[in-house]
């Protein structure tokens, strides 16, 4: 007679974003020299082992909590590339205009100086959000829409690298008051570009 097999207490759907949101949270705050596994654990209510389970260390949390938020852009694909480009355009700008966005910027420079989290982020240099914006421009290519030797590199950088430009560097009211015609404005020329080089 086959020994039963106890079925084990389910995973708890709900403990990895709190955990998530948790260490969002924290490192908005603190930044990276007060984000620990400690606080994240008593703050989201979960055990540091369960923690352990998921992810190696905080750095890894860390990367993973920031990364989440820009999923959207997988969700992308209109069936036109212009409407992909400004799609992924409004959604990166209004992206980076809130709080969870700016960890973005927070997260490359703390890299900079923190050899834990670097070896974190290198670990995956491509993370899901830059492959999904260049799947957006390698679809564009397949469908004819580029010529077949467009760099799905370059014109990715151009769009989100512009928009992140523009965001950074352009006053808030400024921001507030404008038309979309500048997405409109980026994507077009982008767009007469590489077809006519």
């Amino acid at each position: 007679m086959a020994k039963s097999q106890r079925a084990g207490r389910p995973r708890d759907p709900e403990v990895e974003p709190r955990a998530l949101r948790a260490a969002r949270a924290i490192y908005a705050a603190r930044g990276w020299s007060g984000f620990s596994l400690d606080e994240i654990a008593r703050r989201s209510g979960i055990g540091k082992g369960s923690l352990y389970l998921r992810w190696p260390d905080k750095a890894s949390l860390l990367i993973a909590a920031v990364r989440e938020r820009v999923g959207f852009i997988a969700e992308i694909d209109t069936g036109e590339l212009r409407a992909d480009l400004l799609e992924l355009a409004r959604g990166w700008r209004d992206y980076l205009r809130t709080e969870e966005g700016a960890l973005i910027f927070r997260l490359n420079v703390d890299a900079r100086f923190s050899p834990e989290l670097a070896a974190a982020m290198a670990d995956d240099p491509y993370p899901e959000h830059i492959r999904a914006t260049r799947a957006i421009v390698r679809r564009g290519v397949e469908r004819g829409e580029l010529p077949e030797a467009t760099s799905v590199a370059l014109v990715a950088d151009l769009i989100a690298g512009a928009v992140t430009n523009h965001v950074n560097t352009t006053p808030p009211d400024l921001l507030d008051a404008e038309s979309p015609d500048y997405v409109d404005a980026l994507v077009d020329t982008v767009l007469t570009g590489v077809r006519a080089g």
